[in-house]
């Protein structure tokens, strides 16, 4: 590890002198002034250059996410250092940063649509948002809990919709065709139209989108081909209202639903498993939002509401047939036992924050925000050709957060270079739950109700060398909320811990950002240690296999971001990334011996790219481009099993090509993704529900269209 800080200090150290030689005629430009290629971002809640954060941070434009063909952040992970995302189906995934995951608990990552809050109480329920009319993609690595609250340990990924535009009408269209190896056709139609109602006054922008993925696994026990094709449905609609210099009003509604028969679970692009496992889910979400000039500050609100339905279902005859046999009941009575879950999400959302508009040295912002949850989730175990006379397994789930808090962080500029921030937010939840649970034909109740605070601060010190070139250093914690056990689980004799706690990191981080030759060579760094206390673990209940959570064990280690980005020529970019974490349990927990890696974390990733665009000839471009990822191995652990469960997640290296041409505002491209058919299973089973491997989409070849105007 001493290698790393060593060399991150010498290019702190011998960057700005290389920045100097490099600055043009007339001295060093102001800080904050724009250039080409610059990205401007909103991360710490105000707009400034990407390069002037001084926070570990990748953003990903809207043209380079057409570039890429990207339609979800599945597409970019390993090329944005630390992340790594596994899916069981569309939208089924889970998102991790910088190796802090876990299978069970609240999710270790926070999610904004624009200014809401998409975080929810469970790992694996995350929203899928789809890459349609995005002005850009904020990932902000290490703990970001002082402005972007619970579940921020990892980091927070913020989507940001593109807003109307008030002085032009404008718009594109794009289509897709493309074919899957050893699967089904895929298209998509993509349609955005911008409509200024009165000249810098109002407008509106509307976008909307439909997606049919290529199924690729075939159901042996039925016959039925590519049972895992999806369709997905998107709408959005904005409305941006600007009466005066001042005050800026918006309204934004986005409905999306998808529909996949079955996931994507089999092995060799196959499943034995007569029952099918599909997946919907459908979601509203309410946006508005309100900006004023008040002189010495700016006043921001916003609200927000969500209603989200999603059904999921999974096949365990393979594990109650033989225990209904057991019972006396005669071979063939039962041979199917599918398990099925609805869950409905309620959300209510809104902040207000107040942000100082001084030239001063000091700045400042402070916000209050209020969040209100309601999950309701039920379903259980069918069975067929015949009907037991008790249920095996039933719940019905209700649940309901509701949180305030209050932050704010101050900044102070102690020398024109040499900069001081300092934030700390105050986090209040109350969850109570409600469950009815049957386990064969065994009936129980569990309720609880409690409040869950935590105090969480952020420490950060940064050094301009020039406006272009930066050594910063962050200290943060984050956390996630505690939650309910099921107490019966213990059958009223053996007592289970009816909470659990929240959990907490602290991540202590030394970085560096340098933009050299007027954006040509864009270089950033960072080595960080994490410290992780509490850690929400995965157990059993005593004497039975329902599953508890405590807090148990410390996880730490070091990591290492790098980044890279080359324009040797206005048509050439390359671009190179590199993520690197050692974190380990260094105090067992119940499913966890030391030395035993985060579970699903991957430990080492990176990524190379090339986008090439010549002039053909006058108005035609060429385009070629070439993306290689690379993200080694995992796990999960379960050593509380007999015998020790170690489900493996393999190390996988996917190359996309894209070659074509852009004929003005027109692009034809013909691509292929996973070039060379990569076939490591996401993640093999059987693990939890999934009784077979969730597989990798083999290659996909195709052609897409595009126009602008």
């Amino acid at each position: 590890m001493t290698k790393w800080v060593v060399a991150l200090m010498a290019s702190a150290a011998w960057l700005p002198n290389a920045v100097q030689a490099q600055e043009a005629p007339g001295g060093a430009e102001e800080a904050g002034e724009t250039r080409p290629g610059d990205i401007i971002v909103t991360a710490q809640r105000y707009e400034q250059r990407l390069q002037d954060v001084p926070l570990s941070i990748s953003a990903i434009g809207a043209e380079e996410l057409q570039k890429r063909g990207a339609t979800s952040l599945a597409d970019l992970q390993y090329s944005v250092p630390g992340l790594s995302i596994y899916e069981f189906g569309t939208g089924k995934q889970a998102v991790q940063i910088r190796g802090i995951s876990t299978s069970i608990g609240s999710t270790t990552v926070a999610v904004y649509y624009d200014e809401t809050p998409l975080s929810l109480d469970t790992t694996g329920d995350a929203f899928m948002v789809r890459a349609i009319d995005l002005e850009r993609i904020e990932v902000l690595r290490g703990p970001q809990a002082t402005l972007y609250g619970n579940g921020s340990m990892g980091g927070t990924i913020r989507y940001i919709p593109a807003a109307p535009k008030l002085d032009a009408v404008s718009g594109s269209a794009s289509a897709e065709y493309n074919e899957t190896r050893h699967g089904g056709a895929g298209y998509r139609a993509i349609g955005v139209i911008n409509l200024p109602l009165a000249t810098d006054v109002a407008g509106v922008r509307l976008a909307a989108a439909y997606e049919r993925t290529g199924g690729f696994i075939d159901n042996v026990a039925t016959g039925e081909k590519d049972i895992n094709r999806t369709d997905i449905y998107t709408v959005r609609g904005s409305l941006l209202v600007q009466p005066t210099d001042a005050l800026s009003i918006s309204l934004m509604g986005l409905y999306q639903k998808s529909d996949q028969p079955s996931q994507d679970i089999g092995i060799d692009n196959e499943t034995v498993m007569a029952v099918p496992s599909p997946l919907r889910d459908r979601y509203t979400l309410i946006q508005g939002k309100l900006g004023y000039d008040l002189g010495f500050a700016e006043l921001s609100a916003s609200g927000s509401y969500i209603d989200r339905r999603n059904f999921t279902q999974f096949d365990l005859s393979a594990l109650f047939v033989p225990l209904i046999g057991a019972l006396g009941f005669p071979p063939g009575f039962i041979t199917e036992v599918p398990t099925e879950a609805t869950t409905d999400f309620n959300m209510w959302n809104g902040e207000v924050r107040l942000s100082s508009q001084n030239e001063g040295p000091f700045g400042w912002q402070v916000g209050v925000a209020r969040s209100d949850l309601k999950v309701h989730q039920f379903g259980g175990t069918d069975t067929a050709p015949g009907t037991l006379p008790f249920a095996l397994v039933a719940s019905d789930d209700a649940r309901r957060s509701r949180s305030w808090t209050i932050y704010g962080e101050a900044s102070y500029a102690i020398t024109p270079e040499l900069r001081a921030t300092a934030g700390l937010r105050w986090f209040s939840e109350n969850k109570q739950r409600i469950i009815n649970a049957t386990n064969f034909g065994l009936t129980s109740l569990d309720s609880g109700d409690k409040t869950f605070r935590t105090l969480n601060p952020r420490f950060n010190l940064s050094y301009d060398f020039t406006p272009d070139s930066m050594v910063y250093v962050n200290v943060a914690k984050g956390f996630r909320s505690g939650g309910f056990n099921q107490t019966s689980a213990g059958g009223g004799v053996i007592p289970v811990p009816p909470t659990y706690k929240p959990d907490a990191i602290w991540t202590y981080e030394l970085g560096t950002k340098h933009a050299l030759m007027n954006n040509r060579l864009v270089l950033d760094a960072s080595v960080y240690r994490s410290e992780w206390s509490n850690v929400q673990s995965n157990n059993f209940a005593p004497g039975n296999i329902i599953t508890i959570v405590n807090n148990s064990g410390h996880v730490s280690g070091w990591g290492v971001d790098l980044s890279a980005t080359a324009r040797p020529t206005d048509d050439l970019t390359l671009s190179a990334t590199y993520g690197w974490n050692n974190l380990k349990y260094d105090e067992a927990t119940a499913d966890k011996i030391v030395g035993d890696p985060v579970d699903a974390a991957v430990r080492e990733s990176w990524s190379a790219s090339a986008d090439w665009r010549p002039a053909l000839s006058d108005g035609v471009d060429g385009i070629f481009r070439i993306d290689y990822q690379h993200a080694g191995k995992g796990q999960f652990t379960l050593r509380n099993l007999t015998p020790p469960l170690i489900v493996p997640r393999p190390k996988r290296d996917l190359v996309n090509l894209r070659v074509g041409a852009a004929f003005g505002p027109v692009e034809v491209t013909l691509f292929a993704n996973n070039l060379f058919n990569e076939d490591a299973p996401i993640v093999v089973g059987p693990f939890g529900l999934i009784l077979e491997d969730v597989e990798q989409r083999p290659r996909v070849i195709g052609i897409s269209a595009s126009a602008h105007f």
